[in-house]
């Protein structure tokens, strides 16, 4: 008797696989998209979320969610209002939630705490690139400024 599938894996293994392939923010950075300002959410999102349009979308609803509501909530009141603006399943919402949480977009103290927008995810981002310049100028792949 053939064992059963989810797609092109089997059943048993679905979950390891899906572990395996986990989903993260890859931003991408493009000189056509940034070398404007960065003016609207979308051009944000599309950033942040370069490889998947529906988690684009939903990354969008979830910052407009917590933008309207002014307060820090939890993932299923979260959940009724992305669901209201946008048609996705939960599982997608589910994985780009975690994705923005563990990129440092969104944050909580403790486990069963609600969740907030951080406001340290830019400085952590002017860290990062100022690492990166540092780092160039160290190996002198540029020249000092």
């Amino acid at each position: 008797m053939p064992r059963a599938k989810i797609g092109r894996i089997p059943a048993e293994d679905y979950y390891d696989e899906r572990q395996r392939r986990w989903v993260w923010l890859f931003p991408r950075i493009d000189r056509k998209m940034s070398a404007d300002q960065i003016v609207d959410l979308d051009t944000f999102c599309q950033i942040i979320f370069s490889h998947s349009v529906k988690r684009r979308g939903v990354a969008k609803a979830i910052i407009e969610a917590f933008v309207e509501s002014k307060k820090p909530m939890y993932l299923r009141e979260l959940q009724y209002k992305v669901l209201e603006r946008i048609k996705v399943s939960s599982q997608t919402l589910s994985d780009t939630y975690k994705a923005m949480l563990k990129s440092g977009m969104l944050e909580k103290k403790y486990r069963n705490d609600p969740t907030y927008i951080s406001r340290q995810f830019s400085n952590r981002l002017r860290d990062l690139a100022q690492y990166w310049d540092n780092y160039l100028i160290a190996k002198k792949l540029v020249p000092s400024q």
